[in-house]
């Protein structure tokens, strides 16, 4: 082996014998080179300040701060965390200190830290460093903990979240296990500024998610538009085990993503192949018979790591809250990147997954759920409104997709995604339309009439974005330049079979599974609808110094159509609208970053007036914010975020009062609040804790809203979560972890004529690592979560007298993973 100064011995001895074995790792060894060397012993002392967190983060910063090179293989520190460090310590003082209860050895040699386990012999691999020794985050990978710093959902760049001039709230993989989160309603619950209450609370076909106080909050997988026609129908559901991350951007996006609602975009960030191996087996049980089992492996397929695979399967069954119900999930998750040089990658991704079960809608009348009823009932939490002979639901739901990047120079970088979604489901089932009323008039508050239906409905969504992001230089301006160009195209298919006010059924019943074959649904509905968008969208990210102002504007041109099958009428609509955004953020040397910021948003809206007033389409929704606000990042592990912000929605749809049977495009909304999130890891506690305030008022409004409060969204909620890492002797592995979500009073419709009360939800989740019992065991993690610990029983949301949800009941749940 040639000489290579400024390397010991040891080490030289340690790299020969790992470039013999299998899967050794040409670029951890070209990075170790890279790093800094020094040709004395670094034996001095050195402020250090390393919060407790996992090992592997550890590691990286006594590296960064240290100026030292740190050798460990990823094995070795696979699910281990550190004590914390802190003081003036010489690195061996600070290494002692940090490896208390993890069974880890060190070596210190010139500068060189060499970490292995006890059985680990001396087969090293350099971990995920860069020149300074701390882990690089990509906005398109994992996020190791719970905080995150950069993000491409709010730039289409990848852009460290102090610079964008937006809020956005990142959920990690790490918190969705930790807070036991089955879907991706549960996993945004301690997001501020976010409903997830109501339908989707308990039934969990779909996600609906309001934002800011507007709904439904559109949904993105890996910047790609997901179908969306209604909570009951031609829904696409990602799990959320097939995730790395999900991204909250709030407020206007039109510039980046086109039509789209004004309080923000969900988009979710799928997990990709990785050049080590690394693999992963779940299997857990909950309450009603829940079972449910999940695997993850990655890796390369050749020796040069220029194909890398990953494939996630998921499994699971059960029953659910709501009597007679249950549901059943089928995922195969497989993707492929290939990375001919360091210039070039492709990725091809897919998600095949069939749901199947007996669902309920569930929405109660005002009386009987939130109101006692005529005899000082409540409804049962387990209501059961449907046959469960006749109920049923089934979804196949189809993903493919390809991520290109190539970088045509140093500066210059063309990229190009697309994805194809393919969702067809079939719902059978019931919903309280009324309560019975006799011939003499005489309400009956003990019974309601059905709706029975059969919805059946095709959704596709095909998405193509092209860009160019260009940096360069003028003068002193820093210019990070993004030009693209993308095409949405939507079609909804859709029968409806109804069959109005039929098969009352007694909502204090004890067996209310009907027999209700007497009745069959007659199809009064079919639609064809099409929505094509073409967009062209220019932003600048320029910095000078410490300030970023980042520009944008885009033009789209909108083509809807939609076709009434049955009345054979076709309604063409043509939209072509400019949105903009504009922000100026001043970072500090010292993590503090305050922005102010201005964007658009705009949403086609269908329909036209009155003859008598022209007959014409109507136009877009549009929308527009201001928002004013402070990031603050001390150091990685935490993010505190801080934002006042009103937005306007105009152009909103509301009553014709001369022609009611007709709409006029005369309503407006506006919300004001503020939001505050705080992450932190520090020392073994974990916090994660949020507020929001909002007013969202109908300022505009023909039906008799007007200057009432929005229905959509409570004007307070709170939210906290800490988990605690036992480090003593006897409790070391162990982890505690608890959280409370606050939801304030609300109306519980448009008109304000009654409320809905407030409410407390308590969680919890303890967790083990097995690996601290025996060497035998590492790997393997247990963990049990409880939801609404004590069994509150609460109205978790009502939008109109006989659209009220109860919340979830106290579930529990029971995981085994095994790492390797």
């Amino acid at each position: 082996m040639p000489a290579i100064p400024g390397i010991p011995r040891f080490t030289k001895a340690l790299i020969m014998r790992r470039m013999l074995q299998p899967g050794f790792s040409a670029t951890a060894f070209s990075m170790a080179l890279a790093l800094p060397f020094s040709a004395h012993v670094q034996a001095e002392e050195v402020n250090f300040n390393i919060p407790a967190q996992s090992l592997a983060s550890a590691l990286q910063a006594l590296g960064t701060q240290s100026n030292m090179q740190v050798l460990y293989s990823a094995d070795d520190v696979q699910g281990l965390r550190s004590q914390p460090v802190s003081g003036r310590l010489s690195p061996s003082q600070a290494l002692s200190k940090m490896l208390v209860g993890t069974g880890v050895m060190f070596t210190v040699q010139d500068n060189t830290v060499t970490v292995r386990g006890r059985s680990s012999g001396n087969s090293l691999e350099l971990g995920a460093t860069n020149i300074n020794g701390r882990a690089v985050e990509s906005a398109y990978g994992p996020v190791d903990g719970y905080v995150a710093t950069r993000s491409a959902t709010g730039t289409k760049t990848d852009t460290p979240i102090l610079e964008i001039p937006q809020t956005i709230n990142v959920i990690t993989a790490e918190q969705v296990q930790t807070q036991g989160a089955r879907n991706l309603t549960q996993a945004l619950r301690y997001t501020p500024g976010l409903n997830v209450g109501g339908f989707t609370d308990r039934n969990a076909i779909a996600d609906e998610i309001t934002s800011r106080g507007f709904a439904p909050t559109p949904l993105y997988l890996d910047g790609a538009y997901l179908p969306y026609a209604g909570s009951l129908g031609g829904a696409p559901q990602i799990d959320p085990y097939t995730l790395e991350r999900i991204e909250v951007l709030k407020g206007p996006s039109s510039v980046l993503y086109g039509q789209n609602q004004p309080g923000g975009i969900i988009n979710m960030v799928s997990k990709r192949p990785t050049t080590e191996q690394r693999s992963q087996v779940k299997l857990g049980a909950g309450s009603y018979d829940r079972v449910n089992g999940a695997f993850d492996t990655s890796g390369p397929i050749d020796d040069q790591k220029e194909f890398t695979y990953r494939v996630v399967g998921v499994g699971k069954k059960g029953g659910q809250q709501v009597d007679h119900t249950h549901s059943e999930r089928m995922l195969l998750a497989p993707s492929l990147t290939w990375t001919p040089n360091d210039d070039t990658s492709l990725t091809l991704l897919a998600q095949i997954q069939r749901d199947d079960g007996l669902e309920d809608y569930q929405a109660l009348p005002m009386i009987g759920s939130l109101k006692r009823g005529p005899n000082g009932e409540r409804i049962d939490r387990e209501f059961f409104s449907g046959d469960s002979k006749y109920n049923d639901y089934k979804r196949d739901q189809y993903v493919f997709g390809y991520d290109f990047t190539h970088n045509l120079t140093e500066d210059l970088k063309y990229r190009s995604t697309a994805r194809y979604t393919d969702v067809r489901d079939d719902y059978k089932g019931f919903y309280l339309r009324s309560f019975v009323t006799d011939d003499a008039g005489v309400t009956d508050y003990t019974q309601a009439n059905r709706v029975k239906l059969n919805w059946k409905q095709h959704n596709t969504a095909y998405t193509v974005d092209n860009n160019l992001e260009y940096k360069f230089n003028t003068g002193a301006l820093e210019h990070t330049t993004l030009m693209g160009v993308d095409y949405r195209h939507f079609n909804r298919k859709y029968d409806g079979y109804n069959a109005y006010n039929v098969l009352p059924i007694n909502l204090y019943g004890a067996n209310n599974n009907y027999d209700t074959s007497s009745v069959t649904p007659q199809l009064d509905t079919k639609w064809d609808n099409t929505i094509r968008q073409t967009g062209v969208y220019l932003q600048d990210q320029i910095k000078l110094d410490k300030w970023i102002l980042t520009i944008g504007g885009r033009q789209d041109w909108a083509e809807v159509e939609n076709k009434d099958l049955l009345a054979r009428t076709v309604e063409e609509k043509r939209d072509h609208k400019f949105t903009s955004r504009v922000g100026l953020t001043y970072v500090t040397d010292f993590g503090l970053a305050p922005y102010v910021s201005y964007s658009e948003s705009f949403l086609p809206t269908l329909g036209t007036a009155a003859p008598e007033r022209g007959g014409k389409g109507f136009e877009p929704t549009e929308g527009e914010q201001y928002e004013i606000g402070v990031k603050y990042q001390p150091f990685d592990q935490t993010l505190i975020t801080a934002s006042v912000f009103q937005i306007k929605q105009k152009n909103v749809l509301t009553g014709d009062t001369e022609y009611p049977q007709y709409q006029a495009q005369s309503g407006e909304v506006r919300s004001r609040g503020v939001e505050l999130e705080v992450k932190s890891t520090f020392d073994n506690i974990d916090v994660m804790a949020a507020a929001s305030y909002l007013d969202s008022f109908y300022t505009k409004d023909t039906w008799g809203n007007e200057d009432n409060r929005s229905e959509a969204q409570s004007p307070v909620s709170a939210l906290v979560w800490a988990n605690y890492h036992f480090t003593q002797a006897s409790l070391n592995g162990l982890t505690f972890g608890v959280g409370a979500r606050y939801t304030g009073r609300k109306p519980g419709d448009a008109a304000n004529s009654f409320d809905v009360p407030s409410y407390v939800v308590y969680d919890t989740t303890v967790s083990y690592d097995m690996g601290k019992l025996s060497p035998s065991l590492r790997g393997v993690q247990t963990s049990v979560n409880v939801q609404n610990i004590f069994d509150r029983e609460y109205i978790s949301d009502c939008n109109y007298s006989f659209g009220c949800y109860y919340g979830q009941e106290r579930v529990a749940s029971v995981e085994v993973s095994y790492d390797w």
